[in-house]
């Protein structure tokens, strides 16, 4: 049965962190939901067979329908032809809706610039046009998507869209604590000053939700125009501000 919105995650955790609030939220307005896992995150803390118990933790919360993983290798994930069709593969195979993945340009580095966040990105981009072409060699019958969005904003780009998350803030913060191995490793202990991974991503939420006049968000791209065709329906949930 086709899922109406699949994120695509570069490791196990990050679909969570960067779009989790909207998946959950898109699940209790009735769609189905899924998560596609780039990699198996075998690089990270934990082994792989942790991080995937992990992830099927997370998803129950979530509520998803699909979670799957290409196992394309952590740190190794490259924008190649092979690896655009494997995904498109996957897009012809669950046949959303909408698209997420990871931005494609974001500042190369450690963090939201790890090889693998972006290169998904890249990837995503190429394989949701790749999976609608007829003579693309891809397993499954064409499929066009109708949007690809773009998740983890970085600092000083201006989000096409937030979504008000403030309904399912604490669900969205659990599928991420069941992380433990990334955040909570024995062997990876944290400085006392630094604020709890919960908090961190708490704080991004609160500061796209205040943007929007919401207590959480989350912030997402398009790099094409967003057709509306009531004006009106984009400040319909507004509160003025005083």
């Amino acid at each position: 049965m086709p899922v109406d919105v699949l994120a695509f995650g570069p490791h196990p955790d990050d679909a969570e962190i960067g779009c989790g609030g909207l998946l959950r939220k898109m699940k209790n307005a009735g769609y189905r939901t899924g998560i596609i896992d780039v990699t198996s995150g075998d690089m990270g803390w934990g082994t792989p067979e942790l991080r995937a118990e992990e992830g099927r933790q997370a998803a129950e919360i979530l509520g998803l329908d699909v979670r799957e993983c290409m196992d394309l290798g952590d740190c190794r994930v490259e924008d190649t032809f092979e690896n655009r069709c494997k995904a498109a593969a996957l897009i012809r195979k669950h046949r959303p809706s909408l698209i997420f993945a990871p931005y494609y340009n974001l500042p190369i580095g450690r963090g939201l610039g790890h090889n693998d966040h972006y290169k998904t990105g890249q990837i995503l981009a190429n394989a949701f046009n790749l999976a609608h072409l007829k003579k693309a060699p891809i397993e499954g019958e064409v499929f066009q998507a109708k949007a690809i969005y773009f998740y983890f904003v970085p600092p000083g780009e201006r989000p096409t869209f937030i979504v008000d998350i403030s309904d399912v803030v604490e669900p969205w913060l659990q599928s991420i604590d069941v992380h433990t191995t990334q955040f909570y490793h024995p062997d990876r202990p944290r400085p006392a000053h630094l604020p709890k991974p919960r908090e961190a991503f708490e704080s991004y939420a609160r500061f796209w939700g205040w943007q929007i006049g919401a207590t959480h968000g989350q912030a997402f791209l398009s790099n094409t125009p967003l057709k509306v065709n009531d004006p009106m329906s984009l400040v319909k949930d507004v509160i003025p501000r005083p």
